[in-house]
């Protein structure tokens, strides 16, 4: 069975690797000249939004692979180019890099027999068994629109690489909107005491802020970690809504010692933690606290040279950084097939697999408290394993029954979808 993978970043490549394992040929299709995705600073895909200073906010534990560790040698919680190297390592490791195809980017995928064609913008077009999207949704930037023009430079994140590029932003007033981990990371790099900066950060919302070691707090398991014997054994509802009991009160003793966002005039966060993923920060709410970054309020409107907030203060600005997200775009797939016209709000049985269309899945397209690629090698375990015949899947009418959102839906505990899966493929048909 032939099976093409759109993305050779880290999901795609535990997804090629592990299909592989599993006898299947596949082929991953990559926009770019390297493997690693996001974490290639410049990917010549145009799909990386990393700057100079990114890191992750997981530790190495947390992001492994469960038969790849990190280097002794490499920091606990590694920058952008000792993770680009560990993906194209690991790649290396197990035979991945000759069965990826760089500067191949898809640009239609449509259903073709029982499986799939695929078209590459060098026109070439082939036929496969089974589709699997693991592309990401951290890279069609999203930019709100204000009344008023700013006549400054003004740029989303994904083109930030350091205080000197795309712009100068030295001796300026500069405003980042958005409290996102990429706001709040470069707000703090922006206001660091050599570069002269007056920084503002503007707050639509609030945000849970927490450092990337909690005093006092567990330590983040790893997707693969066994599941406690009480969540083992429990119905899934009940499993789901004892944990969504339990986590807050946990986190509730971890965040009591901690700054709170609304004391140094940030907006209070969020009372259910599992609204949003929170921001992973060791410096931001110190820096405000101590004048070095100035809290602001949602943008009103724009001036030529100066930002209007909700407030009704007006400030004079430089430049401006819009970190407010991106869109989860599939500009490959057509909505009639997805079943909607924004990805967004696309729907998964077991987070996984199309309802509708059995040999079309998606890895690494989850709203987790977890480090993202190892859940994918989860994910793809469970790919294999069907495509093996070792189990079967549900009628397509108990599929659609059970999809789940997999984008507007609360943060999902990456373990309880780890064990999901692997109790599914266990069951022989």
């Amino acid at each position: 069975m032939r099976v093409a993978i759109v993305g050779a970043g880290p999901s795609g490549l535990t997804t090629c690797k592990t299909l592989r394992e599993a006898g299947l040929s596949a082929v991953c299709f990559e926009a770019g000249e390297r493997v690693g995705g996001q974490w290639v600073l410049d990917n010549s895909s145009g799909m990386s939004a990393a700057y100079r200073s990114l890191r992750t906010n997981t530790n190495r534990s947390m992001s492994r692979f469960t038969d790849f560790a990190f280097p002794a040698e490499y920091s606990e919680y590694p920058g952008h180019e000792q993770m680009a190297a560990w993906f194209e390592s690991y790649a290396r490791r197990f035979g991945v890099l000759e069965h990826v195809r760089f500067r191949s980017r898809v640009v239609r995928a449509e259903p073709h027999g029982d499986g799939f064609e695929i078209e590459t913008s060098d026109g070439r077009r082939e036929s496969f068994d089974a589709l699997v999207v693991a592309c990401g949704n951290l890279w069609d930037e999203v930019r709100p629109r204000f009344p008023g023009g700013f006549e400054g430079p003004a740029f989303h994140a994904k083109h930030y690489r350091d205080p000197d590029s795309p712009h100068s932003l030295r001796d300026q007033t500069v405003l980042v909107v958005g409290l996102g981990n990429s706001g709040c990371e470069i707000a703090v790099e922006l206001a660091g005491p050599r570069l002269g900066n007056r920084v503002m950060l503007s707050a639509r919302s609030g945000q849970l802020i927490l450092p990337r070691v909690a005093l006092g707090g567990p330590t983040p398991p790893h997707p693969a970690d066994p599941v406690p014997w009480l969540f083992r054994v429990l119905p899934t509802f009940a499993r789901n809504a004892l944990f969504r009991a339990l986590f807050p009160r946990i986190l509730a003793r971890i965040t009591g010692k901690l700054r709170a966002p609304e004391s140094v005039g940030l907006p209070p966060a969020p009372r259910d933690p599992f609204l949003k993923r929170s921001v992973v920060n060791d410096h931001v709410l110190e820096a405000i606290a101590h004048g070095r970054i100035v809290a602001r309020p949602n943008v009103r409107a724009l001036h030529a040279h100066a930002v209007e907030f909700a407030d009704g203060k007006i400030e004079a600005v430089d430049a401006i950084i819009y970190a407010t997200g991106y869109r989860f775009a599939l500009p490959f797939l057509s909505a009639d097939l997805l079943g909607c016209a924004d990805p967004s709000d696309l729907r998964l049985y077991q987070g996984v697999a199309h309802p509708r269309h059995p040999r079309l899945f998606f890895v690494g397209i989850v709203r987790a408290l977890c480090s993202i690629w190892p859940l994918s090698e989860q994910q793809a375990r469970w790919i294999g394993a069907l495509l093996r015949g070792e189990f079967a899947l549900p009628s397509e009418r108990e599929r659609e029954r059970r999809a789940m959102p997999v984008l507007r839906v609360p943060l999902q505990h990456c373990q309880f979808r780890a064990l999901d899966l692997a109790r599914e493929a266990a069951r022989r048909p």
